[in-house]
């Protein structure tokens, strides 16, 4: 009675993975190797969380890790990060974001509204820079609806 014990274990060869991105939660990075299996690109999950019990623990090396293979990670980066071409046209102020984290949220709010968009971070004396979301003047009023905050529920 021959098992195929390889089907279950088979995976990728820890000595040949590489460091593609390191994430803050389970759920960040869990999305990001979905994005990158539907694209075709093993990857793997690396975080010493005490079996789920202690997700502060994974910090302690670095956040939640996800890992490809050698070969891949070149791939693997461009899906996860790709270029953005910026708007062509005269470009106007959208927003100004006070984190790169942010622009890069609401970036992706406007590009999955169809609306291209540029970052432009801006240097800001004896404090971090500010970052302003750049569209074609023609896309300024759609860009505004779409960055504009929800109005919370009654």
């Amino acid at each position: 009675m021959g098992r195929n014990v390889r089907a279950y274990n088979y995976g990728m060869d820890p000595s040949k993975l590489v460091l593609v991105q390191a994430f803050g939660s389970q759920g960040e990075a869990d999305v990001a190797k979905s994005v990158l299996e539907s694209a075709g690109i093993d990857a793997v999950i690396q975080a010493d969380r005490a079996g789920g019990m202690r997700d502060h623990l994974a910090w302690s090396g670095f956040g939640f890790k996800l890992l490809v293979r050698e070969q891949d990670a070149a791939d693997a980066h461009e899906i996860l990060h790709p270029v953005h071409k910026a708007p062509e046209g005269k470009l106007v102020v959208a927003q100004i974001c006070g984190t790169r984290r942010d622009a890069d949220i609401a970036q992706g709010a406007l590009e999955s509204a169809g609306i291209g968009v540029a970052i432009e971070a801006v240097p800001v004396p004896l404090s971090d820079p500010l970052f302003r979301l750049l569209v074609r003047e023609e896309d300024a009023v759609a860009a505004g609806e779409v960055l504009k905050p929800s109005e919370p529920n009654p």
